[in-house]
């Protein structure tokens, strides 16, 4: 006689009483309550009830300086998103295919999101600075803080866990057999990553782009922290536009627009590489 043994993680009972369609219920009541409601609320905060134009905020947010903090947000923001993809996916495909300490290298990655980003910010300004660790050892004077490659460097150390990991899992994924079967067939090393590897690691690479980027182009702290003045992003705009001009018309606004640009850009990339397809094979 048998005894089968329930090791599902969810109590029976629990199961019993939630179905698929409560906890899409769940899931939508999420994002309308903390997505959808506040903006929202900004698109009516935005727009001018009063005297003058209704759109009179928005006017505003589509010219000067502002403009300029968004095209510098979805610019430091893709060069980042580039330039942690090529260190991620070099990292991870070391961690799958060369290293023998898989765990220890995974917690080193790992850790780093433990630390508050503000803490890590503000040590790669130390170590940037002119009396700082690299000015020491390599004995130059290094003029690099609040400048726009600070800031890109910053962004980059501070979302390259974000673009570790899916690819790690991505990568981890491909059966070892595929790449020995391209070997023997006559490829060399260099081929079979640009032909079998690549190919194959193209989910968690799509995943990866779409989380750096979306982080990279609404930081704060990294161009507060690194950047100066010319290094101003949309967010830093937005979180000024609030706190000091205390204008909450024309920081709706500039958050509404910055809110539909980045949906723009994701359902555009959605249409390219199929976003549900990518996430799913993770």
């Amino acid at each position: 006689m048998s005894v089968v043994v329930d090791r599902s993680p969810v109590p029976s009972w629990l199961t019993e009483r939630i179905s698929n369609r409560h906890l899409v219920a769940i899931g939508i009541g999420w994002v309308t309550l903390f997505f959808v409601f506040p903006i929202l609320f900004l698109v009516v905060e935005s727009l001018n009830f009063g005297d003058g134009s209704l759109f009179q905020a928005y006017h505003r947010a589509t010219g000067g300086v502002y403009v300029s903090a968004f095209v510098r947000s979805f610019i430091y923001g893709f060069v980042t998103t580039v330039l942690t993809l090529v260190f991620a996916y070099v990292l991870a495909y070391y961690l799958v295919f060369a290293s023998k300490r898989v765990r220890l290298l995974l917690t080193l990655v790992v850790v780093p999101l433990w630390i508050a980003y503000i803490i890590r910010y503000f040590g790669l300004m130390l170590f940037f600075s002119p009396t700082g660790p690299l000015a020491q050892v390599t004995g130059l004077e290094i003029d690099l803080l609040f400048t726009s490659t600070a800031v890109v460097l910053g962004l980059t150390n501070a979302y390259l866990p974000f673009a570790v990991l899916p690819i790690y899992n991505s990568l981890n994924a491909i059966h070892h057999e595929t790449i020995n079967a391209s070997r023997v067939l006559g490829a060399g090393q260099f081929r079979t990553i640009r032909e079998v590897v690549l190919p194959l690691s193209m989910p968690g690479i799509v995943a990866a782009g779409v989380i750096v980027f979306i982080l990279a182009t609404g930081s704060f702290l990294g161009p507060a922290v690194l950047g100066g003045p010319n290094q101003s992003m949309i967010a830093n705009e937005i979180a000024r536009t609030f706190l000091e001009a205390y204008n909450i018309q024309l920081a709706s606004a500039l958050a509404v627009i910055y809110t539909v640009l980045l949906v723009a850009f994701i359902a555009a990339f959605n249409a390219v590489f199929n976003l549900q397809e990518a996430l799913g094979n993770l």
